[in-house]
């Protein structure tokens, strides 16, 4: 069986981090059980907050604009951070720290896929920005992040100079909206099933099942 998956995500969303842990879980558990089996993911661009500027803006400031008061944004982190630590991650200080507009990440992500590390690379995206409080919007950590997975730094610029990627990417995330994709995770398993949210690996794994009972039937 031949399953592709389509993820929307934001790296700078807790719970596309959490997600994207509980995908991978399941995906290792049913490759280990059905080893001829074949699953390809693809990471499609959704922006949650498409308005910032290029240069992002102060994450705390960003976050009780978009919440409402501070002390609603401090348990709603918290909280997110320890479900996180549940999945194995570890976040440290999500209110603190810069906010970036992530449109130069997507396209990143998606010049990566030519490397063969667009999930490497989203991976060092997400553990930069919850884990290491790094800011996103530094060519600096780009450059690193960039390094760390083996892309050449100078797709950097090659990126922002292609107009025709850029626009793809702008294409894609509408794409996404006319699809229904309102919030991030949301998953689209061979073009069939769509599945919203961080949910359990268990769910994934049901998905799973479901393609498999379908082959053939």
């Amino acid at each position: 069986m031949e399953t592709n998956i389509s993820i929307y995500s934001d790296v700078v969303c807790p719970w596309c981090y959490i997600g994207k842990k509980r995908l991978e879980k399941a995906i290792e558990s049913w490759e280990g059980n059905h080893p001829g089996d074949k699953i390809i993911v693809e990471w499609k661009p959704f922006q949650l907050n498409p308005d910032l500027p290029e240069q992002g803006e102060d994450r705390e400031a960003h976050m009780v604009k978009k919440f409402g008061s501070l002390d609603r944004v401090k348990m709603m982190t918290q909280r997110v951070s320890d479900i996180a630590k549940e999945d194995g991650l570890e976040f440290h200080n999500i209110l603190q720290g810069h906010q970036p507009n992530t449109f130069l990440l997507h396209a990143l992500i998606r010049k990566a896929r030519n490397y063969g590390k667009e999930a490497e690379l989203a991976e060092v995206f997400f553990q930069k920005f919850f884990s290491e409080g790094k800011n996103l919007s530094d060519d600096s950590i780009i450059q690193e992040s960039l390094t760390q997975v083996g892309v050449p730094i100078s797709e950097l610029e090659e990126v922002r100079k292609d107009p025709s990627l850029l626009t793809q990417i702008e294409t894609e995330e509408n794409e996404g909206k006319m699809l229904g994709v309102t919030g991030v995770p949301f998953y689209i398993f061979n073009e069939k099933y769509a599945v919203s949210g961080a949910q359990p690996v268990d769910l994934f794994l049901q998905v799973f099942e479901k393609l498999e009972s379908e082959v053939g039937a």
